[in-house]
């Protein structure tokens, strides 16, 4: 049994000083998406939502904030959007301990990572992995909140929790997330880069890299969990938690159900995504360097054997006629589009395609090419797609590195319809508010349009306009009573585009008014 020879890191029962969450929390849940109206996902398309970024390569959030998205820039600043809006001043900024290309380094080293405690609300602690100016390993180190505002870090509470010698500048991994299901934080680290992984660090116990790694940082330093599968196995490094991995640049926990997703880039032939269920105990190896994607012998490299303890071949796999880096993403668990649901998103640094699948029964399943769709307009392009991000409540987002992140989004479609016979609101005290499109959909909204009709197929006379998502004093006009009436609200965007009026159970789409709102 190899223990770490990192000072004070040492192996004690897992659970002392966790704390452990019930289960994983689907972002759709009633609580969390209130306020929300769900929208069909067909077609979907992306909204700009920053530009003007510098190398950025990561979007989080932390649970539970519905306001701000982090943005991770490779040269060691973190970005904050507040209420849609980029800050200028950076949440934390560690350029000074960083080594990126922006101070020399190399392409592949930086600021990579960042996950927020399952308890950041409370304890206000977040963690970053990044290279060192210092070089010869990669280093993860927790931070704290500033005590006077949400939207800044104490730049003086770094605590070094956790590091992977790494003598290389290439293949560092660099993904960090909590485990919804068990607190443990989990890091992802490359092979190091060396051509057909020579060294053999994928297939070594003895090294961290090519690896999953599973740690507990609610000790200072972290310690391993005695539940992690190679503890107390000789010769394999006790922190480890699956193995036979070229650059598992980006990999995911399925918030609905614990599943992890891991995109590994591969060599000359071929990109995979392989998965680990949250049912398994871990252990696994996905064959770096023996295969290549579901080939053995490594078309890229050859292979002296195909024999591999443990071996789990990937859930996909694509050939270099398609893209050349694969960039993993997340499964779809927002409150948005619930018929998008259990679907996983991903991309390729090179191709800059965006594509998705779910997996049921075993099996890959709905595989789709969505890059046309989603492309943005508007003179907008994604182009080099670096990661992808998940925001509080599952939405996802789409990080290119040329300095932009986009949402997806449903189409815009019309707000809300009330059912046949629905009250009219005439009480003169009454507010009616409607969800607030812009903060939900990072839709741009002028002003809002309440229509109604005394039948179902029009057309709808426009009574309210309001540039604010909210109807004071009730209807315009109170109509007879028991009478039944239908109300329709809209947004127009700043090119005077309406939402859809919706349609009628035929499938006919209901008309609006010519007449001036209101008239």
């Amino acid at each position: 049994m190899r223990v770490r020879s990192t000072p004070g890191f040492v192996r004690i029962a897992a659970g002392l000083g966790l704390v452990l969450l019930a289960a994983a929390d689907p972002g759709w849940s009633a609580g969390s998406c209130q306020g929300i109206s769900p929208a069909p996902s067909a077609p979907l398309r992306t909204v700009l939502i920053a530009s003007g970024l510098s190398a950025p390569l990561f979007l989080t959030a932390p649970p539970a904030d519905n306001t701000r998205l982090f943005i991770v820039e490779q040269g060691g600043p973190i970005r904050v959007v507040r209420g849609g809006q980029l800050l200028t001043r950076p949440f934390l900024d560690v350029t000074p301990i960083t080594r990126s290309p922006a101070n020399g380094g190399q392409g592949e080293q930086g600021l990579l990572g960042m996950a927020f405690h399952p308890n950041y609300a409370q304890n206000g602690f977040f963690y970053i992995f990044y290279t060192p100016v210092s070089g010869g390993r990669n280093i993860l180190t927790r931070y704290t909140r500033s005590s006077d505002s949400a939207d800044v870090a104490n730049p003086n509470s770094g605590v070094e929790m956790f590091s992977v010698t790494h003598p290389f500048a290439f293949h560092n991994g660099g993904m960090v997330a909590f485990g919804p299901a068990d607190g443990y934080l989990y890091l992802s680290s490359g092979d190091g880069g060396d051509l057909c992984d020579h060294i053999d660090n994928a297939q070594s116990g003895a090294v961290d890299m090519g690896k999953i790694l599973r740690i507990d940082v609610n000790q200072t330093p972290a310690i391993v969990p005695e539940s992690n599968p190679f503890v107390g196995v000789d010769g394999i490094n006790d922190e480890i938690w699956a193995m036979g991995l070229r650059n598992p640049w980006r990999f995911s926990f399925d918030r609905g159900t614990a599943d992890i997703f891991i995109a590994d880039v591969g060599q000359g032939q071929r990109e995979e995504i392989d998965y680990q269920p949250a049912a398994s105990p871990g252990g696994e190896n996905y064959g770096w360097n023996l295969y290549e994607g579901f080939d053995c012998p490594n078309p890229s490299c050859g292979s002296a054997t195909c024999s591999v303890a443990g071996y789990v071949p990937p859930i996909l796999n694509y050939d270099h006629a398609v893209g050349c880096a694969v960039t993993g993403g997340y499964v779809y668990r927002g409150c948005r589009m619930p018929d998008l649901a259990g679907t996983y998103f991903y991309s390729d640094f090179c191709s800059a395609f965006i594509r998705t699948f779910r997996r049921a029964g075993g099996s890959v399943t709905d595989e789709r090419d969505r890059t046309a769709e989603m492309a943005p307009g508007g003179g907008l392009a994604i182009a080099s797609v670096t990661s992808f991000g998940e925001a509080s409540r599952g939405e996802i987002y789409i990080v290119d590195g040329g300095g932009e992140v986009y949402k997806i989004v449903p189409a815009f479609f019309n707000l809300e319809v009330s059912g046949e016979g629905a009250p009219p609101f005439s009480t003169s005290a009454a507010t009616w508010t409607w969800e607030v499109l812009p903060a939900t959909t990072s839709q741009s909204v002028t002003a809002y349009h309440v229509y109604r009709a005394t039948s179902a197929s029009g057309p709808f006379d426009c009574i309210h306009a309001s540039p604010t998502p909210s109807w004071p004093g009730g209807d315009a006009s109170v109509p007879p009573v028991k009478s039944a009436f239908f109300y329709l609200v809209t947004a127009i965007s700043p090119s005077g585009e309406e939402t859809s009026a919706g349609t009628s159970t035929s499938g006919s789409p209901r008309p609006l008014s010519a007449a001036p709102c209101p008239p």
